[in-house]
């Protein structure tokens, strides 16, 4: 899929996302929303061929034989990293989740330059609480 084919499905679940009331008990249905955005971008960079530190590929190959690499290791924080880690280095991940965080925040008024420097922040002081 392409990067604008991307952003069609994008705008398409934030047009669902934006229906759900904002009370706290409609949060997981939002969340299901975001998700589903993630996973596209996700499905992106893998097609591409995108690694952070041998993750996801090598990781699940040593996941065939190794305990530690277990589907646990491939947690939500974990690949929240590695598309913010991409988005650093990689120009069209950068312009996927910019897209994706200024669709879903419309009151969001950050240039993509000081996105960037947000994520390259948050990757210095790893609020993910993991590695790869």
């Amino acid at each position: 899929m392409e990067i604008d084919a991307i952003k069609v499905e994008i705008e398409k679940q934030y047009q669902q996302w934006k229906l759900v009331p904002g009370d706290i008990a409609d949060f997981t249905t939002a969340e299901i929303y975001e998700s589903a955005v993630r996973s596209i971008i996700i499905d992106y960079c893998e097609a591409k061929g995108y690694e952070v530190e041998g993750f996801p590929f090598q990781k699940r190959i040593l996941g065939e034989t190794e305990d530690y690499y277990d589907e646990d290791y491939f947690c939500f924080w974990r690949y929240v990293k590695y598309l913010d880690v991409l988005a650093t280095t990689k120009e069209d991940v950068l312009e996927l989740l910019y897209f994706y965080s200024c669709t879903f925040c419309k009151d969001c008024e950050i240039t993509k330059d000081d996105y960037r420097k947000d994520l390259l922040e948050y990757i210095r002081v790893n609020i993910y609480d993991v590695e790869f």
